[in-house]
């Protein structure tokens, strides 16, 4: 009977001993996953603000080139509305010539 007794008691202390080992077990597994949320956390930040980046890089180069090609294109215009303009003077000084005549 005492021999049943005491490995009674030896498993309660073994029982007790594998809840606190598997607590403790839990709480370290708690804190390394907490751990490797954080870097994937970090992880992904790093990723949004390098693609983020790269975006606004590649806007900011697209914006350029619309630029670019919107001055090239202005000056065209101008360029083509003089001329237009000149013609359409000389045009307009040849009819009224042509109707009252030169003075």
């Amino acid at each position: 009977m005492e021999k049943i007794k005491i490995a009674e008691e030896q498993n309660e202390l073994k029982k007790e001993s594998l809840k606190s080992d598997l607590a403790s077990y839990e709480a370290a597994k708690k804190q390394e996953l907490q751990i490797k949320k954080g870097q994937l956390k970090e992880t992904f930040s790093s990723m949004v603000d390098k693609q983020a980046h790269s975006l606004a890089k590649s806007l900011a180069a697209e914006k350029q080139k619309l630029a670019e090609i919107a001055e090239v294109e202005t000056s065209q215009m101008e360029e083509k509305y003089s001329v237009k303009k000149s013609q359409m003077i000389q045009m307009i000084v040849e009819r009224v010539i042509t109707e009252y005549g030169s003075q």
